[in-house]
């Protein structure tokens, strides 16, 4: 009987530890959790993700609205009002807030950093120098708002341009007339149309263009830019005229026979007419390392000769007046055959405006530059640029320009 109880135990411990069944459950339940753990997991990362990434996304839009903000406060500083800009260099917002949405926008602030000293030369200002504070916000995220702060200093530089570039510029028309035409070396340009009566333009290998709706020239060079006019500075040449003793009150008139200048001792330096200057047929000018000035007209004549030369070292980039050769403030004739002008021939106000004509004709030649309202250069004339007038520059008007740029953190 004890044996029968000892095999019958034995045999219910095997049953026991061989016996399957539930692990199947058991199993399942260890999956679902592993499963749901990682899916917990996997949910949990791709919100962070999106979080960081809307944090990214909205940090970087209030990034590009503060360097917006800067471009912004350059083209306010560096534009005329009539142009759409505020007042030219002086703008000083101490807040300025410029909401693209409501909850999207930049703020400005501009604070003078240079140095006010009247002993300096030429005297420093305190706005000679700013810094540009922009702070770019994007408000109401849907986790957090975005703000990123861009700070630049920024000094008044000039545009410093070539004075002289041209063969022949005018304010309105230019005329070239005769077949096969006047010679022109170098390039043309008018503030409004180039007219040309005869063959010209086939021996022209220049660049014209004209601001106007009319280029006899090329017709597919209308409509650019105007081009500034050189100003002339009369208060300043006649000082250096009356230096010279130089300056002659009323007109200047050569009759027959008269001479202002020889071959061999000509006139230099800067000669003043407060008046006009005629020059008569059978008179002659000659003129060496100098320029004429007329607050009239100048006249030279047909059967006169006038010789104006500049010697080589003579030209000063920084003195345009020794690039000049005949201005006035009225119209210039040259018609005398044979004449010679190297310089500049420019018609021109004290105000910078051009109301005076230049015309040449009967063979007379101009290396240099023409300048006038408007020009007219007959048959046989020839006007060549001179080079060497590339090296006058003049400074345009002042413009506020970036010397440094960093993100405030």
């Amino acid at each position: 009987m004890t044996t029968i109880k000892k095999k019958i135990k034995k045999s219910n411990k095997k049953r026991i530890l061989f016996n399957q069944k539930g692990m199947a459950l058991i199993t399942t339940l260890i999956f679902i959790f592993i499963l749901v753990t990682f899916v917990v997991a996997l949910l949990t990362m791709t919100s962070n993700d999106s979080r960081l990434s809307t944090l990214q996304r909205e940090s970087t839009r209030a990034f590009y609205f503060a360097d917006a903000g800067i471009e912004e406060t350059f083209w306010k500083l560096n534009t005329a009002v009539e142009d759409g800009g505020e007042e030219m260099l002086t703008w000083r917002p101490t807040d300025e807030p410029d909401p693209g949405t409501a909850t999207e926008y930049y703020q400005i602030t501009i604070v003078n950093i240079g140095v006010d000293d009247p002993t300096e030369d030429p005297p420093t200002k305190e706005t000679d120098e700013i810094k540009i504070t922009s702070t770019g916000v994007v408000e109401g995220g849907k986790f957090s708002s975005g703000r990123r702060t861009i700070e630049v200093t920024a000094e008044i530089d000039f545009l410093i341009t070539s004075k002289y570039v041209y063969a022949i510029l005018a304010d309105k028309i230019i005329l070239f007339q005769g077949t096969p035409g006047p010679e022109i070396n170098g390039d043309v340009h008018s503030n409004d149309d180039i007219l040309v009566s005869g063959q010209f333009d086939e021996n022209y290998d220049g660049i014209g263009t004209s601001s106007g709706d009319t280029n006899d020239l090329d017709d597919t060079l209308t409509g650019v830019p105007t081009k500034t006019i050189p100003t002339i500075d009369y208060a300043d040449l006649k000082a250096k005229s009356d230096l010279l003793g130089n300056t002659i009150s009323g007109d200047k008139i050569l009759g027959n026979g008269e001479s202002w200048g020889t071959v061999d001792n000509p006139l230099t330096g800067i000669h003043y007419i407060e008046g006009s200057l005629e020059a008569k047929q059978g008179s002659e000018i000659y003129v060496e390392n100098g320029a004429i000035i007329a607050t009239g007209s100048v006249d030279i004549k047909e059967g006169s000769y006038m010789e104006h030369t500049r010697l080589p070292g003579y030209l000063d980039p920084d003195d345009y007046s020794t690039g000049l050769a005949v201005i006035a403030q009225g119209d210039i004739r040259i018609f005398a055959k044979g004449s010679v002008i190297n310089g500049v021939v420019q018609s021109i106000l004290p105000d910078g405006t051009c109301e005076g004509y230049i015309e040449l004709k009967n063979g007379c030649t101009v290396e240099g530059s023409v300048i006038a309202d408007t020009v007219y250069v007959r048959n046989k004339c020839s006007v060549t640029y001179d080079e060497e007038l590339s090296q006058i520059t003049s400074k345009g008007d002042g413009f506020y320009k970036k010397t440094s740029w960093r993100e405030i953190y």
